[in-house]
């Protein structure tokens, strides 16, 4: 059982801001989910790294071991600072152990390891394009940073960046991890300090020098990994400074020299060269003549789309039409972000609705806005459908960063879409949840409105059940109570108290590791905001008209959620796919029906999971549990409580490989609150 994040705070005296869905684990259960620290998967001067498995979830993680033990103050801040990027460019934070003898961060295991492995103790092949993509990545990453407020006037530097510390996913993707050394700085101001972190190798020599720490500091540190990329050498290699090498390959105009052979050749040269001009402005000694990280990764996309144009033999140059662009660089000014608000006030003025722009305005979180063309560019013209429609298809695509995307394109525009559009990107820019789909820009052309969310590689989970493919019971449990915990999650939301609404297979994303994300947030109401009710009057809430009732009112309105939830887990217990309500109430009956003559749901069970007896008794207490969510309105569950229950019954079931493993799950549920169809547990 993880510990509580206050307590530990309260032990040690750190006054910190932690994300409350961010975990602490006891020492015990780091060593269960490292199998002993069985699994070393890399070390540095910090100590090692493990990959383990969340008992629960089935998912693999990275476990960082710190050899100090004296640091937990500088530990807490690390901890704190991470907790707290939500980008899909950084590594995401899943908790963290503080015990008496051990400082520990759990990750997301990120599979093809770090950028260092892979240009230099590899020999896989990596096309400039590709390694555009990863330059991108970790520009996006550092933008985001230093234009975030972890605190009132606060931004973050990130201080320690090299290659070892950007990792790569199965698409090459970056996500930037290590935040041992990122400090928030003031108001977005210098920094100075007599205790200079980081790697030597990579680091900002006026930083070295005089403990000046600046994003500045970052951007020269990104000039070497730039350099590194093209050139696939290492910074320093005994003597030699591959610094001083490149600058005297320029200078003599013999830096084809100095490119990796792999990826110098005609083709290319254009774009390595200006790749290399602007890993030059990076490095720098003049700290004021560096670019900011948002116009480098503005700069990056530019060669990016270029590169694409003298690939396909395009006749028309990007880096020409972009002159002016340079010249107002050069003048030092900056140019617009993706969430510009001129450029939503007037990409909002497509819709013909008398909706509150200045409601949107203030609203909207930190999510890119695509033109139509750059989705056309990202679906490679819509080429590859995943799913559709009557309202619309969803298509694969690949961002510059190369970070596989799902866009999903409305082609039928209905009464009330453009309300029902703007919530959804509404509410879901301003939710993080593992278990919720990330929500990663939309585009509000007339023509081609749409969402660019994460991908989801095995798509919907009605895509799952209609394939008839191997589904353990394991990964349907998996997938009830990490949905179970989304909808919880919302429910208690820091952002509000949220309704979803739509809680069917067709709206639950499932990715490669059977990890569920919930979609669909069109429909979906925020009922309390900041401690206001602003419920709609409807017929549950008739009669509730002061402040009285106002929690009963919403409590109810949450219950649609808990009911279309009892559907869900039928459905995973059954493989039956269902599409009409009125195929669920029938069903419902049928099984209620059962428990009452048999005492059992087994003949509604699907048999590919109905083999042993304890996933019987498993399944037994789900089916209840599923009537339970379906029952009258006053009697449901909490989505609180329907988790809880989940998760108990789950770690009991666990205990599957023991001979009183059926025994331990019925005595789990017995100490529950819930009770079964029957009125009993």
């Amino acid at each position: 059982m993880t510990g509580s994040i206050s307590q530990y705070h309260d032990k040690f005296k750190f006054k910190v801001d932690i994300k409350q869905n961010i975990k602490v684990f006891t020492e015990d259960e780091i060593k269960r989910i490292t199998s002993n620290f069985s699994v070393p998967i890399g070390r540095g001067g910090f100590g090692e790294v493990y990959r383990g498995t969340l008992d629960d979830d089935y998912d693999l993680v990275a476990v960082k071991r710190y050899i100090s033990k004296d640091l937990r103050k500088e530990f807490m801040e690390e901890v704190s600072i991470h907790s707290q990027m939500s980008h899909k460019n950084v590594v995401e934070l899943i908790g963290y152990c503080i015990g008496e003898s051990t400082l520990m961060i759990v990750t997301k295991y990120i599979s093809k390891g770090n950028l260092d492995d892979i240009l230099h103790n590899s020999d896989i092949s990596i096309p400039l394009d590709v390694r555009l993509g990863i330059a991108i990545g970790c520009a996006e990453a550092l933008s985001h940073m230093h234009s975030m407020h972890l605190s009132s006037d606060s931004l973050v530097c990130h201080g320690d960046i090299k290659p070892a510390n950007i990792l790569l996913d199965d698409n090459l993707t970056a996500k930037l991890s290590d935040f041992g050394v990122s400090r928030l700085l003031s108001g977005g101001v210098t920094q100075y300090t007599e205790h200079i972190k980081g790697s030597t190798s990579y680091m900002d020599p006026i930083y070295f020098q005089e403990g000046c720490l600046t994003p500045r500091s970052d951007v020269y540190s990104f000039g070497i990994v730039l350099v590194e990329l093209i050139a696939r050498k290492r910074v320093r290699k005994g003597d030699v400074n591959l610094i001083g090498s490149f600058n005297k390959a320029c200078a003599s105009g013999k830096d084809r020299e100095i490119f990796d052979s792999a990826i110098a050749n005609k083709k290319n040269m254009k774009i390595l060269k200006e790749m290399r001009k602007l890993a030059i402005e990076c490095l720098s000694l003049d700290i004021h003549k560096r670019p900011q990280m948002n116009v480098v990764e503005k700069r990056l996309r530019i060669l990016k789309k270029e590169l694409k144009n003298i690939h396909e033999k395009y006749s028309e140059s990007i880096l020409a039409s972009h002159q002016a662009w340079h010249k107002n660089y050069n003048q030092g000014i900056t140019m617009p972000s993706y969430n510009s608000r001129t450029q939503l006030k007037k990409s909002l003025s497509i819709f013909k609705r008398n909706l509150s722009s200045s409601k949107i305005l203030l609203e909207l979180g930190n999510v890119r806005i695509f033109t139509q063309e750059e989705l056309n560019e990202v679906t490679q013209n819509y080429s590859y459908l995943l799913s559709g429609g009557t309202s619309g298809k969803v298509y694969q695509g690949t961002l510059e960063d190369n970070t596989v995307v799902a866009v999903r394109r409305f082609s039928e525009v209905f009464e009330g879409f453009e309300e029902a559009f703007i919530n959804g990107g509404m509410i879901l820019s301003q939710i993080v949840h593992r278990n919720i789909v990330r929500l990663l820009g939309y585009c509000l052309d007339a023509d081609c409105p749409a969402f660019v969310y994460e991908h989801a590689a095995r798509g919907t989970l009605s895509d799952v059940l209609d394939r008839h493919e191997d589904f353990p019971l394991h990964l349907r449990v998996k997938i009830a109570v990490q949905t179970a915990e989304a909808l919880e999650y919302l429910h208690s939301s820091p952002t509000g108290i949220i309704k979803h609404g739509y809680v069917v297979p067709s709206k639950i994303l499932v990715d490669d590791n059977f990890t569920p994300k919930l979609t669909g947030f069109s429909w979906a109401q925020r009922l309390i905001k900041a401690s206001k009710v602003t419920i709609d009057d409807d017929v549950i809430c008739n009669g509730f008209n002061n402040g009285a009732f106002h929690d009963r009112c919403v409590s109810l309105k949450l219950k649609t959620d808990v009911y279309q939830f009892g559907v869900l887990l039928l459905t995973l217990i059954s493989r039956k796919n269902f599409v009409f309500y009125a195929d669920h109430d029938h069903l419902i009956l049928q099984l209620r029906a059962a428990y009452k003559t048999d005492n059992s749901g087994r003949a509604f069970f699907d048999d590919d999971i109905a083999a042993r007896s304890e996933d019987i008794t498993l399944l037994e207490v789900i089916g209840r549990l599923s009537l339970n969510c379906v029952s009258e309105i006053d009697q449901r569950p909490t989505m609180k409580e329907v988790a809880e229950h989940l998760r108990i019954i789950r770690r009991s079931w666990k205990n599957n490989g023991r001979a009183d493993g059926a025994t331990l799950v019925s005595e789990a549920v017995t100490k529950s609150r819930i009770t079964g169809a029957e009125g009993t547990t």
